[in-house]
């Protein structure tokens, strides 16, 4: 009886397991727009304890962004999430950010980032990443990296590749503004992020953190590959 009694409960908790795999599978593969907004409440939810720490964002402050994260959390599974804070050289909070991959053979995932007073949500697909800034679309980063208005197909921003992978210009515009760099190990280390080489306006600083903040925190992500 009392064998009888074990294999039935090891059944049974193997198909709550398989259950509850079979619901993550579902409701994670090809997400629509409802489910989408619901995940990106959440992932609000959970970071703003962090956001209320960040340190006020101006520009002066921007160039001391570093590549060090700290509160790092990533959880694997059908749907990989993961979540951090980018703190200054001196280990000031900055910038606080979640993501989520949705299950798909490509790339099919949800960031969000936060500063202080602004943020940014990307989309991100196998052809583009659709961008959002203070809960408006503001246009795609395309397969060639570069920035595009969604409506007017304006070339907004682009972050310049060549042999140097290690500094990356970023022009808003056809403005070089700044460069980003490019650390092996970003998580380890309180190197500047940023190079800053003119004043912005607060839409040009919006632009250039748009492809930047999205270079810097993407490094580290589980994005699974474009094919």
């Amino acid at each position: 009886m009392i064998g009888i009694a074990l294999f039935t409960l090891i059944i049974a908790l193997l198909g709550a397991g398989a259950g509850y795999l079979l619901y993550q599978l579902l409701t994670n593969f090809q997400p629509g727009s409802n489910k989408i907004n619901q995940d990106l409440e959440r992932m609000r939810s959970e970071i703003d304890p962090w956001v209320g720490e960040l340190v006020p964002w101006t520009q002066q402050e921007m160039e001391l962004l570093s590549h060090h994260r700290v509160n790092q959390e990533l959880k694997k599974g059908i749907a990989p999430t993961a979540k951090g804070v980018l703190t200054s050289i001196y280990n000031e909070p900055m910038m606080a950010y979640s993501y989520k991959r949705y299950v798909s053979p490509n790339r099919n995932a949800l960031l969000l980032v936060r500063t202080s007073n602004h943020e940014w949500v990307y989309r991100i697909r196998d052809k583009k990443v659709e961008v959002m800034i203070d809960r408006q679309v503001v246009g795609d980063i395309r397969e060639d990296g570069r920035f595009y208005h969604r409506k007017s197909n304006q070339l907004l921003a682009q972050i310049q590749r060549g042999e140097d992978e290690l500094i990356l210009p970023v022009l808003v515009g056809e403005r070089e503004v700044g460069s980003l760099s490019v650390p092996e190990a970003p998580s380890k280390i309180y190197d500047r992020a940023f190079q800053l080489l003119a004043p912005m306006t607060e839409e040009e600083e919006a632009l250039f953190l748009s492809l930047s903040a999205y270079e810097l925190i993407q490094k580290e992500l589980p994005v699974r590959k474009k094919k």
